[in-house]
This record gives C-alpha cells, sequence and structure tokens, in this order.
C-alpha cells in the first residue's frame, strides 16, 4: 500500500514552488519594460527559468551521487544562504530586491538573459533544487509516493500563477512584492533546514542506468508546445502576467493530473481533448485574423492541456525506481529547457512565420499515434487527432489569403495584406501584426498620399494637428513614438520636422527606405526622419542630451494587442513634458480592442495635473474607429480641438486608475470580447 508523503517535506516543496512562479512572473514583469516591452523578452525569461532548472536539477544530482548523504543539508543550506545574502545586497543597493535602478529601456536577448542572471540566478537556483532534493531525501523510506511531491509542486506554482495576476500584482506594486518575496525565502530556508534534518537520503546512484530518451523527448515536446501556444496569443494579447499565467497554468495542471495518480492518467479522455483543441486550431487557422479571441483560448487551452496531459501521463508511466529520482528530473528539465530553446531562439531564425505551432502540434499527434498501443480499439481518437493537426500545418503554410510579405524578429510577425482587387476603388496594402490592422495605403496613384485608417483628417491627431498649426502660424517640430506605415507623416505641413521612433527593424524595413512597401514616410510634405530604438530610452536620451524640446508628441504604441505598459505611466508623463514645449501637444492613441487604455490615459493625466480630451469616432469611408487622447497645458488649444472635433470630443472620463512604474495592472480595464 502507497504510504503519504509526510506533512514537513510536502508543505517546504509547495512553498518553494510558490516562491518561484511568484519570482518568475515579478522579474519577468520587471525586465519588460526595460527591453522594449514585447513578447519576446518573456520567451527569453521562459528560456532562462527552463536553463536555470536544469542546473537547478543537475545540482541536486550531483548532491544524490557524489555528496555523502549527511552532507546534503549542509551544502543546500550553504547554498540558500548565499542566495539570500544576493537578495539582501540587493535591498541595500537598490532599494529592494529584484528591482535594479536602471535607465536601459532597451537591449537583445542576451541582455534580457544576463539581466536575469544578475538579479534572479541564485534564488531562482536554490528554489529549483526543492522538488528533486527533497524527493530524493524521502525516497529511501517513502517509495514511490515521493512521485506525488511532484504533483504537489506543479501545485504550489498553480496557485502562484492563479494568484499572482488577479490578487498580487493589482494590489501591491513591484518594490513590496519584491520585498514580501524576500521574506517568504527566509521562511522556505527555515522550512527546508527542518525538512532535511528529518529525513534520510536515498543510497547513491553511483551505477544507475542510463537516462532514458523518452525522459527528454516527452517533456521537450511539451515546453515546445507551451512556448509557441504563448509566442501566439501574445501577438493577440498584451504580454504580461495575466496571460502569462493562462498557458501556463494549463501545462502545470496536465503535471498535476499526470502525475498526481492512477485515477487521473486517462489517455483516452486527454487524446479526445487534445484531438478537439486541434479541430479549434484548423478553424482558428482557416479563419484568421478574423477569429474571436474567446475561440482562440478555447483551441490554444483544450490542446495545450489536453496533450501535455498526455505527454506527462506517458511520462509517469516511464518514471524510474525512486533511487534514479534525481537522474529522471534532471532529464525532465534538460528536455523541457530543448524544447523552450528550439522555440525562443532557433524558430525565429528558421521561420518566417509561427510555424514552431503547427509543427509541435504534429509531432504532439505523431507521438500519440506511435505510443498507443496496436489493437486498442480506442487509437482512432489518435489519429484523427493526427489528421486534424496535419490540417492545421497546411492552412497555416498556406497562409493568410492576400498575403503579399511577411517578416519575423524578435518583435513578433508583421505581414503585408492586399485589401480588394487591384483596379477596384478601394485596393489597397495594408499591415498586420498578429491579427491586428496597423494602418492601410490605397494604391490608386492619386490616393496613395491620403491619410487613412486612426490618422486621417478628423482623427483625434488631424484635428489637434490642425489646431496647434494654427495656433503656432508656423511649421511645428514633432516626436512620434511609434512608426507603424507612417500614416501620420501625412498629415505634417510643408516645413514640418517629424521624427518617427521605432522599436522593431522590420517594420522600418516596409515603411521607409528604398524598398518600402508604404510610401507615407518618403511622400510627406514634411521633413521626415526614422529612428530605430525604444521610445522611452530614445526621449531619456534626448533629454540627457540637452535636445531642443519639440510642439508635438504624438504616442501611437498602444494600438496593437502587445502593449507597452511602460509608456503610460506617470514617470513616462513626465518624461513626456519634459520633450514638449510649454505649449504644445501631446497626442496620445488608446484605440485597442481587450484593454480600455482611456481609463488609464485619464487617471495618468489627471494624477500629473495636465489637462486633456478624448477625441473618439470615425468619420469618413477611410477612417477606422480611434480613440486619441490629447493633452496640452494650453488650455486655449484644447478648446479649438473641442470646436473642430464636433461630436467626437468627449468630456474627460473620471478615473483613479494610475499606472507607475512600480504598478500596472491590466485586470480593472481588461475587456474581453470586443
Amino acid at each position: 500500500m502507497m504510504r503519504p508523503v509526510r506533512v514537513l517535506p510536502t508543505f517546504t516543496v509547495f512553498w518553494s514552488a510558490w516562491l518561484l512562479f511568484v519570482l518568475e512572473l515579478l522579474v519577468g514583469r520587471i525586465a519588460l519594460p526595460r527591453f522594449g516591452g514585447s513578447a519576446a523578452v518573456w520567451t527569453a525569461c521562459l528560456l532562462f527559468f527552463q536553463v536555470m532548472l536544469v542546473a537547478g536539477y543537475g545540482w541536486a544530482h550531483v548532491l544524490a551521487t557524489r555528496v555523502a548523504p549527511r552532507r546534503h543539508a549542509l551544502a543546500q543550506l550553504c547554498l540558500g544562504g548565499a542566495a539570500l545574502a544576493s537578495l539582501l545586497w540587493q535591498w541595500g543597493a537598490w532599494g529592494a530586491p529584484l528591482v535594479p535602478d536602471s535607465t536601459s529601456w532597451n537591449g537583445t536577448v542576451g541582455d534580457v538573459l544576463l539581466f536575469l542572471a544578475r538579479t534572479t540566478a541564485l534564488p531562482f537556483l536554490v528554489l529549483s533544487t526543492t522538488a528533486s532534493l527533497v524527493s530524493a531525501s524521502v525516497s529511501a523510506s517513502r517509495g514511490d509516493a515521493t512521485f506525488r511531491l511532484y504533483a504537489v509542486s506543479n501545485g504550489g506554482a498553480l496557485l502562484a500563477l492563479l494568484l499572482y495576476p488577479v490578487v498580487i500584482e493589482p494590489l501591491t506594486g513591484l518594490r513590496a512584492q519584491a520585498v514580501g518575496l524576500t521574506v517568504g525565502f527566509v521562511g522556505y530556508l527555515v522550512a527546508l533546514a527542518l525538512t532535511l534534518r528529518g529525513t534520510s537520503a536515498a543510497p547513491a546512484e553511483r551505477r544507475a542506468g542510463r537516462m532514458r530518451a523518452s525522459w527528454f523527448v516527452l517533456p521537450a515536446l511539451g515546453t515546445a508546445l507551451l512556448s509557441s501556444a504563448t509566442n501566439a496569443l501574445c501577438q493577440e494579447l498584451t504580454p504580461t502576467p495575466l496571460l502569462w499565467a493562462f498557458p501556463l497554468a494549463l501545462y502545470l495542471c496536465s503535471f498535476i493530473v499526470g502525475f498526481g495518480g492512477p485515477a487521473l492518467r486517462r489517455p483516452l479522455l486527454s487524446a479526445t481533448l487534445t484531438t478537439l483543441g486541434l479541430v479549434a486550431q484548423v478553424v482558428i487557422t482557416a479563419v484568421r485574423p478574423e477569429v474571436d479571441v474567446g475561440l482562440s483560448l478555447l483551441g490554444f487551452g483544450l490542446t495545450l492541456f489536453g496533450g501535455c496531459w498526455w505527454l506527462h501521463a506517458e511520462l509517469h508511466e516511464r518514471r524510474p525506481e525512486p533511487a534514479r529520482l534525481s537522474a529522471f528530473y534532471l532529464a525532465v528539465a534538460a528536455g523541457g529547457a530543448l524544447g523552450t530553446a528550439v522555440v525562443s531562439l532557433a524558430a525565429p531564425v528558421v521561420f518566417e512565420d509561427f510555424y514552431e505551432l503547427p509543427l509541435s502540434l504534429v509531432l504532439l499527434a505523431g507521438a500519440m499515434v506511435i505510443a498507443w498501443p496496436r489493437g486498442e480499439p480506442k487509437r482512432w481518437v489518435a489519429t484523427a487527432g493526427a489528421v486534424a493537426s496535419l490540417a492545421a500545418l497546411g492552412l497555416w503554410l498556406r497562409g493568410t489569403e492576400g498575403q503579399r510579405e511577411s517578416l519575423r524578429s524578435g518583435y513578433g510577425v508583421v505581414r503585408v495584406q492586399e485589401e480588394n482587387e487591384p483596379g477596384t476603388p478601394f485596393h489597397a496594402f495594408a499591415l498586420r501584426h498578429g491579427d491586428t490592422m496597423h494602418g492601410f495605403q490605397l494604391q490608386a496613384p492619386d490616393q496613395r498620399r491620403e491619410p487613412t485608417a486612426y490618422f486621417t483628417r478628423t482623427s483625434g491627431l488631424g484635428v489637434g494637428l490642425a489646431a496647434l498649426h494654427a495656433r503656432l502660424g508656423r511649421p511645428v517640430t514633432a516626436q512620434a513614438l511609434g512608426l507603424g506605415i507612417g500614416v501620420a507623416a501625412a498629415l505634417f505641413e510643408p516645413g514640418d520636422q517629424v521624427e518617427f521612433i521605432e522599436l522593431s527593424p522590420d517594420v522600418i524595413t516596409l515603411a521607409s527606405g528604398p524598398s518600402a512597401r508604404f510610401s507615407f514616410v518618403g511622400d510627406s510634405r514634411a521633413t521626415v526622419t526614422v529612428r530605430e530604438g525604444e521610445a522611452r530610452g530614445a526621449l531619456v536620451a534626448d533629454v540627457a542630451a540637452g535636445r531642443v524640446p519639440v510642439d508635438v508628441l504624438v504616442c501611437d504604441v498602444f494600438s496593437g494587442d502587445s502593449v507597452p505598459a511602460h509608456l503610460l505611466t506617470t514617470e513616462a508623463l513626465a518624461l513626456y513634458r519634459q520633450r514638449l514645449t510649454p505649449g504644445g501637444l501631446l497626442a496620445i492613441h488608446v484605440s485597442n480592442r481587450y484593454l480600455a487604455l482611456v481609463e488609464v490615459a485619464s487617471g495618468v493625466l489627471a494624477k500629473v495635473g495636465l489637462p486633456f480630451v478624448v477625441v473618439a469616432g470615425r468619420r469618413g469611408e477611410l477612417a477606422m474607429l480611434s480613440t486619441w487622447v490629447l493633452a496640452s497645458a494650453d488650455e486655449a488649444l484644447l478648446r479649438d480641438v473641442v470646436a473642430r472635433a464636433g461630436d467626437d470630443a468627449r468630456g474627460p472620463p473620471r478615473s483613479t486608475l494610475v499606472w507607475t512604474d512600480d504598478f500596472q495592472s491590466v485586470m480593472p480595464i481588461l475587456v474581453l470580447g470586443r
């Protein structure tokens, strides 16, 4: 009869997993604005966490096979003491652990990894060893029951994922979270010391057999599916802990049921869920980008949970005897790191689109067919899943109808789409990022300079610029954060000086230069330059260099679904005011399908004491529904804006929601189903 695991080891494993995943989400949240605010930052974080997990399990394996059992506790607690010392040093040097006082707001994947290593490596390493080390310590007396500690570990991680975006992040700032985590880490070290003192380690594994290939392959497929699904979802919604938690929670649930006991390992049910999810993926792929986000979440959720449930149940079936536990955990971690590395490092170089997602689905379905026992009457379920995955791959490779070009970088995939037939009145090229359109340009020679989408002459930006030109009576200088296809350049007058600041080199390639797909920048009557870089970092550099303030600052970085929240904080607004002349115009484009960003802009502007109006509407057949928040210390200018906007002008909404660099939560403004 299987004996239950004792309370103290169970609590220690659970608490370490809780802290580990709060740490993951917290440092990811800290890193996001510092390195451009894109989904690629979180993918780099996932890679770092997987590599550190391998290092942690490697440390536990060395202890189990190379260190005398009586010294395990001493070695682990020494490592834990070093980690605590690093957190306390950071607290003293930076004012809070994990939150360096840095003005660097951009960087490569390598920079992200160095940042994480500097702030997080030791605490993460210590926490990641707990499940393997404690399991090995109790395996001699508890037998196969120790495998349930793996489910307990994933349960602690799941609880952290559920509570962080809905409780911790909305109620506390980053610095308070970091301090709380450090206090929790002290409690963890006490629990670990008591746990290791009260257990006896299993015999060393010096003559253990070789690791099995399935211990690598199955978790590699799982993390590849997790990472590719997360990438695809972050193209459709904002890359925040709220969204990161969704696929990670499903992934951890699959571990819990896969390792939780015989009653929870249901290969037929998991295969059926996977097949249903794959069918949903076929539908999603066939009709993108018009697919509803609810259907997208359902399809991703069924596929990810069902597929990983099956993978982890198969992994449990291939588990070793408890004496080889540390080798098993090391192999699982290494396989998981391999799957994440393929998606985060290799796929962006090899593929021009998110092909790793349908390829992961094909490999998953193939593994199900291969592993299903021959002659099993329900094998047709796995076969149906394989057929559905191949259909999804074929549709994905076919691409979207009308697609003319696709470019991929660490900032995602951008596509040039042809709208309507050549020769028709509204024949146009459009730019899409995920399923969001970022503007279009008519192709008829006499219409190519006509501003469209969110930037028509009757839009908030159009009436704001008209009012400013009339008030100043001279050409204006302007900086625009975010380029898109450069439609805003069509609104400026001869003599105006405009500088666009754009993070993505692919967008710059498509919107400017000799091989540009769109000609708004080149055709503008103003003098237009394009500068590559992260918006906030560029403005910080301008202030430090003493550059002359501009008359207009356009912030057009929120219409997509990957929202850089650090550009809508009180600190960001203070920076914008430094770059503006005293009577200058700040134009913030807050159109967004899933986030009511007008509430944030209103709260932040009210907090910093800058008068503003809201212009929202859609006038003209070339316009798209847009919402602009126009702010200026010159209230006469705003009155002119209201007069020109007519019925599109709205009174400032009353909002108490204020984002700062320390506190940003999307929960209060999340609007799904628009």
